[in-house]
């Protein structure tokens, strides 16, 4: 027998990660089993590169130079959206261009917004200003793309007409040494396995906007969500809904660096965060549903994991904390106290200790990694409650740095 705490303790643990390793270990059996590649042939549908900004001048003409290394022979054109910079971004921009005019082979097109309103706005901006027949890749400021990126995304659209969407996937550009750089990898792993096994069953709720591709027609009139942010999985349920897949490929690689300063990871975190919960709550008549397949188990069971087990999760800390002070003023005051509490109370406790140890041995990284974002995915519920605006936020600047300084020692990208 075990305290009722005990009970509430385990049980609530166990419905919030079950789950979750559940999801895991079966997409991770999926991509293990097949792999996915495109074929060699190319789209015919020209490619235009969305890239928001606001106030980038450290690193707006690293990006410049990384895009125009692109090997792609096919037609593709890039376009700038700038929110209403108040830096020099615009200016640096111009005289690049203008000093090389044969970087591109279609002259780059800047649109400017008049004040900013996010990049969620801004991709909705640059969706007003592209043609139906167009594949839009969406991608970041403050990230680098290898040279084959255009091409492997033109050989995804040109070889299955059902993919709607190809979302790429972080690479860092630094070593990882650092306690936030040892965490993402760590939570990177299992992210990939899900994100590619997702893929290959039917289709992936979750993307990274960093490095996304679609399909314009699969959009047509429909606007994103301003007040939901998560731009970019929003768009992967949108191009599910219409019927074609939204994939995860792992070799289609953008490289970050990742936010070193503890402060601007949590932000990053919180604000992803946010918009997946948002994601998952305006669509929850997908939960119940049954018309898109396979689709609907796994955004019941994303869904399950972002909104539900974080609350499970703080109801199991909670009852663990209390159930060790429990135990422990039992046996202080000679009371007698069960094994199964006694055994608990150990195991609870050693747990502890291995998130303690967190950067120094495998378990405890995943258990830290696992508890970050719980108690990430927990803050976001927080910041509702006092009324936290997240639809805009502030770039991170010590990756914009990093980038910066990691570029002034190379020579290619």
């Amino acid at each position: 027998m075990i305290d009722p705490l005990g009970v509430i303790q385990i049980g609530t643990g166990l419905l919030a990660t079950v789950p979750l390793i559940d999801h895991w270990w079966r997409m991770r059996r999926v991509s293990r089993r097949q792999k996915m590649e495109p074929q060699e042939k190319t789209t015919d549908s020209p490619i235009v590169v969305v890239l928001p900004i606001w106030n980038e001048e450290k690193i707006i003409q690293i990006r410049l130079e990384n895009l125009a290394h692109q090997q792609y022979a096919g037609n593709w054109s890039l376009m700038i959206v700038d929110s209403a910079s108040t830096d020099a971004s615009l200016q640096i921009i111009d005289t690049w261009l203008s000093e090389n005019p044969e970087e591109f082979a279609n002259i780059p097109s800047i649109v400017r917004m008049p004040q900013r309103l996010g990049k969620t706005a801004a991709v909705n901006v640059a969706l007003d200003n592209i043609d139906l027949e167009s594949i839009v890749v969406l991608t970041d400021a403050d990230v680098l793309f290898p040279p084959d990126s255009l091409g492997r995304i033109s050989h995804w659209f040109g070889s299955d007409p059902t993919i709607g969407a190809v979302s790429g996937a972080p690479r860092p550009l630094s070593n990882r040494f650092t306690s936030a750089e040892r965490n993402e990898e760590t939570y990177r792993r299992f992210y990939i396995d899900q994100r590619v096994g997702e893929s290959l069953l039917d289709s992936t709720p979750i993307s990274e906007g960093s490095l996304l591709a679609f399909r314009r027609d699969a959009i047509g009139d429909s606007r994103l969500d301003m007040t939901t942010n998560a731009d970019d999985s929003q768009l992967s349920v949108m191009i599910r809904r219409t019927g074609l897949r939204s994939i995860f490929d792992s070799k289609l690689v953008f490289q970050e660096h990742i936010p070193t300063d503890s402060v601007e990871n949590n932000q990053r975190s919180i604000r992803r965060a946010r918009g997946l919960q948002n994601l998952f709550w305006m669509n929850r008549d997908l939960w119940l549903s049954q018309k898109e397949g396979p689709f609907n188990r796994i955004f019941r069971r994303q869904a399950w994991i972002h909104l539900i087990a974080p609350v499970l999760v703080t109801i199991s800390f909670m009852s663990m904390f209390a159930h060790i002070a429990l135990t422990m003023v039992r046996i202080q005051s000679g009371e007698s106290v069960l094994i199964g509490d006694l055994a608990l109370a150990f195991m609870s406790s050693l747990g502890i200790v291995v998130y303690l140890l967190g950067d120094w041995i495998p378990l405890g990284r995943t258990l830290k990694s696992y508890l970050r974002g719980q108690s990430i995915l927990m803050r976001v519920y927080l910041d509702r409650i006092i009324r936290r605006n997240a639809a805009i936020w502030k770039p991170t600047q010590t990756n914009r740095d990093a980038l910066l300084k990691w570029s002034q020692r190379k020579k290619e990208f």
